[in-house]
């Protein structure tokens, strides 16, 4: 007997989906073939059409607000710091914001203080891009509080008050251990900053009692924090703001002793410094063109980029899902297989791994369901020869698109979007080689 889905019976087929999932509880590969739903089964899969295409994306969530951030842990170590570019997807920047806490409250500088040196010092622990280009890097103070009850997205641009200061021709050597003091330590990027300033702001007025310098949020109101960005280069820095070699630090000395006050973006205080990374960029020379993305037919090559930009949509064929949904069929797992394409010539590295979101005009919604309730997976999985593809479970997707009559489009972008640098391309539809498939396996009594 078929099984219409778009008829009243549809609360049935939800009942037999939901007993599907309570009483088999196995791992992924092992759903399918295997599940028993009567004595009479026959068994098998079939394919269902996909279209796909690059859509652009105006922004990503880039920090929940500071109540949020500490639920979950504070405010991740990693930031992206720099510019890149890419043949198909032109120029990418990525730009570093912040605010910094002092190691100590009611610094005191001692009698007749004299700056020696201030310079930000960034540690890193990798970078993307050409890291034979040497970088040139600017340090701004911010113009206004970084606020702790806001969501930040990857557009925002802050208020800058002065130039703190800047350095050309840095070295990027994300793989080589330097010395820092005499000691061993992680490669780190040193830019040296305006003395005068922190002659100004802070040695002069720092006696044990100068008010700002009592609690942090009396500090954060008194120095605001800093935007650090890559105004030459041809890469992305993983910056690791966790790390103890992350800091401003202003060497001083006075009448009785040399010493130094640190600030750091480090999550080990009572109040959370806010940071973040925004992201921006620049498809003018790119050999994609976003605004001609054949969104009927799909694409053959489609493209995935960190730091927001750009995702590959994906849409299941609609004639398809309405036949399955009158074939009576019990579905066991429905995987979405999508190939990486190769043979591009562009030296991008791919994520390691990617989730699936719905996809809101030119913005990311929510996570597909598989990814609420069962990670997923996504993980990229290498093949033979340069053939590798990433694997997805669209079951609970399917079922509810099934019985819902809505088809939504998708959005396939890296799981970590903010704090990873990475390009994908992917093989679309047509006559794409292997083309990406939605793999469905049922069983039909």
């Amino acid at each position: 007997m078929s099984l219409n889905l778009y008829s009243s019976r549809r609360p049935l087929l939800a009942i037999v989906v939901s007993l599907a999932f309570v009483s088999c509880e196995k791992p992924n590969d092992e759903l399918g073939f295997d599940q028993v739903i009567g004595e009479n089964i026959d068994a098998d899969s079939l394919h269902i059409p996909l279209t796909s295409y690059t859509a652009p994306i105006d922004s990503v969530l880039v920090a929940f607000t500071r109540r949020q951030q500490q639920q979950i842990g504070g405010y991740p170590g990693t930031r992206l710091l720099g510019m890149e570019s890419s043949t198909y997807l032109g120029k990418t920047q990525a730009t570093l914001v912040g605010q910094l806490l002092p190691v100590q409250l009611n610094a005191d500088f001692g009698e007749n203080p004299v700056i020696d040196s201030v310079n930000m010092n960034l540690a890193l622990s990798q970078a993307y891009g050409d890291t034979t280009q040497p970088i040139d890097v600017k340090v701004h103070e911010l113009a206004s509080e970084l606020n702790p009850d806001s969501l930040y997205y990857s557009q925002y641009e802050p208020q800058l008050k002065r130039l703190l200061g800047e350095r050309q021709n840095i070295p990027v050597r994300p793989e080589s251990p330097t010395t820092f003091n005499g000691n061993p330590a992680p490669p780190v990027i040193t830019i040296p900053l305006d003395t005068t300033y922190f002659r100004d702001r802070f040695v002069e007025v720092g006696d044990g009692n100068f008010g700002p310098f009592a609690a942090f949020e009396d500090f954060t109101e008194y120095f605001k924090g800093v935007m650090v960005e890559v105004t030459e280069g041809d890469a992305i820095l993983y910056t690791d703001l966790a790390s103890v070699f992350s800091a401003l630090r202003i060497h001083y000395h006075n009448d009785e002793d040399t010493a130094f006050l640190d600030l750091n973006f480090r999550q080990d205080k009572p109040l959370l410094p806010i940071h973040f990374s925004t992201f921006s960029q620049d498809y003018t020379n790119a050999l994609i063109d976003l605004k001609n993305q054949d969104s009927v037919r799909g694409e053959q090559r489609t493209y995935i980029q960190g730091m927001g930009g750009v995702a590959t949509a994906l849409k299941l064929a609609p004639a398809k899902m309405d036949s399955l949904s009158k074939e009576g069929l019990v579905i066991n797992q429905a995987r979405l297989e999508i190939p990486t394409a190769v043979g591009t010539g562009d030296p991008a590295a791919p994520s390691q791994r990617l989730e699936i979101l719905l996809l809101e005009g030119r913005g990311l919604g929510p996570r597909a369901v598989d990814f609420q309730e069962d990670g997923g997976d996504g993980a990229l999985q290498f093949g033979t020869l340069r053939q590798n593809r990433y694997r997805f479970d669209l079951t609970r997707h399917l079922f509810s698109a099934l019985n819902s009559g809505e088809n939504p489009t998708l959005a396939v972008v890296p799981r970590r979007r903010t704090t990873t640098a990475n390009r994908t391309i992917l093989r679309g539809g047509g006559k794409a080689g292997e083309p990406l498939k939605l793999v469905v396996y049922y069983t039909q009594p």
